[in-house]
Formats: structure tokens, C-alpha cells, sequence
């Protein structure tokens, strides 16, 4: 891709500010500082139904687009197929960057395991070997959870922790995807939250009897003078943006 087709202003900043990767939601890196730092980890914790796989989809492919960076999609909950049809079905198909993004399933790092290596331990080599062969800027991992889960972890806040330590070291932006239950505001089982630079919430808002709107609220945000309000999030014309909470009064 040549410079006339970069976003010129996601890849630089002035000296001495914070690199920042724009999320590509209309309205949103405005209010925070103009994107999410570079290297942070970031946790997007919500409940079912907020579009917590979308969103993230969603900056790595604008910014495959638009900006060249390499990113990977980690999908645990679905197969390959299955996520890039969904995808496909909002506007964003594979086919437009494969060169700069790539996905897997839980499939295609099974066939990686090796006899006496856990599984996490696989994962990280994967990882590893694919930023030094292809590169990588962005990663998500969907989700974290399940991650936890397969993994089989022994002592789940220590194994969490030395995989974030790790992740600082790989310094590639991270989000990490974290389902939450209705009625908490547990970001992270087993204390994730506490060891994320950024959290992220997504939630349902029941603004009448028969009204239902997503919620996007940034909670943290290291190194950033950031909005902390609640914003309604939508999704239209296949591109999400950002609104002022529409209220029962708006509505009427």
C-alpha cells in the first residue's frame, strides 16, 4: 500500500505524545485522546449481545486497511469460518486484507501441540514466531475466559499474570476479550482487570419497556486524559459510532 492510502495521522504523533491506534468508531478516539496507547493491554469485558468480537474485529481491520498494520484474531468460541462470514455480514470482509490480518481457530493451534508443552505455553511460541516471521501490531485474543479454560490453569491469577508480563514484552497492542455476567461489574475473573492498562465496558441499557441500547464506557486508560462517560454505541450502514446517551425523553 503506498502513503496515499495510509492514515497518516494514526501512524505518527508529535514528540513527546503517547502513539495512539485509532478504534475507527466514529466519534469515540476524540474522547480519548485520539485512540488507545500503542503496547497497551486491553481488556473489553461486557455481557452477551454488546458486539465485544465486532468491536474488536473492527480496529484490527481499519487499521489493516487503512494503515498497513499486521494483526491476528485469535478465535476460541467459533471456528475461522464461522467469524469471517459474521464479519463479512457487517461490512468488513477478510478478502479486502488478508495481507495484513490473519485468523485463527482453536483448531489451528491444536495442531501445534507438543507432547509435555501446556497448552498456553504453545500459544505464546505460536505468537512469537508468527510477529518475527510476519510481523505483528495488533492482537486479540476472544476470549480470555475460554482461554483460561483450555489452558487448564493450576494457579489461574499467577499463570494470568506471567501471560500479561509476557505480553508487555511481546509490545503489541493486545485486547483481550472478557465476558461478563448480567447484574456485575466484574471486569475480570480472575483479577485481569487490575493487571490491564485499558478497560473497556460494553453493556445493554433497558431504556423503556422495549428499547435496548449498547453502552461503551472507557473505565481506565493509562496515560491518557480520558472521557469516563457512558456513550450509546451503535452500529450502522456497517460502521460503529459513538452518541450521547439517547434518553426515554429523546426517544419520545
Amino acid at each position: 500500500m503506498g502513503e496515499e492510502g495510509l492514515d497518516m495521522d494514526a501512524l505518527m504523533g508529535e514528540e513527546g505524545e503517547v502513539e495512539r491506534i485509532k478504534t475507527y468508531v466514529e466519534g469515540l478516539d476524540d474522547k480519548i485522546g485520539g485512540g488507545i496507547p500503542k503496547g497497551h493491554i486491553v481488556l473489553i469485558a461486557g455481557t452477551a449481545g454488546t458486539m465485544k468480537s465486532s468491536l474488536c474485529y473492527n480496529i484490527l481491520y481499519h487499521n489493516a486497511l487503512k494503515n498497513g498494520m499486521k494483526g491476528l484474531y485469535i478465535t476460541l468460541e467459533q471456528n475461522r469460518s464461522s467469524l469471517t462470514k459474521h464479519m463479512a455480514g457487517l461490512g468488513m470482509p477478510l478478502s479486502r486484507v488478508e495481507e495484513n490480518l490473519n485468523i485463527w481457530d482453536l483448531g489451528i493451534i491444536r495442531t501445534s501441540l507438543i507432547a509435555g508443552e501446556t497448552w498456553l505455553a504453545i500459544l505464546e511460541k505460536d505468537i512469537g514466531e508468527y510477529k518475527e516471521k510476519v510481523g505483528l501490531d495488533l492482537l486479540v485474543i476472544d476470549s480470555l475466559p475460554v482461554l483460561a479454560l483450555i489452558s487448564n490453569l493450576k494457579d489461574p491469577r499467577t499463570e494470568l499474570f506471567h501471560f500479561f508480563e509476557w505480553l508487555r514484552e511481546l509490545e503489541v497492542t493486545t485486547l483481550l476479550i472478557s465476558e461478563m455476567s448480567e447484574g456485575t461489574r466484574i471486569y475480570g475473573k480472575y483479577e485481569e482487570d487490575f493487571l490491564a492498562d485499558t478497560i473497556v465496558y460494553l453493556s445493554m441499557y433497558e431504556v423503556d419497556e422495549v428499547t435496548v441500547q449498547r453502552r461503551i464506557r472507557f473505565v481506565k486508560m493509562r496515560n491518557s486524559n480520558h472521557s469516563m462517560n457512558y456513550y450509546t454505541l451503535l452500529f450502522e450502514n456497517d460502521r460503529f459510532q459513538v452518541t450521547r446517551l439517547i434518553s426515554q425523553t429523546m426517544l419520545e
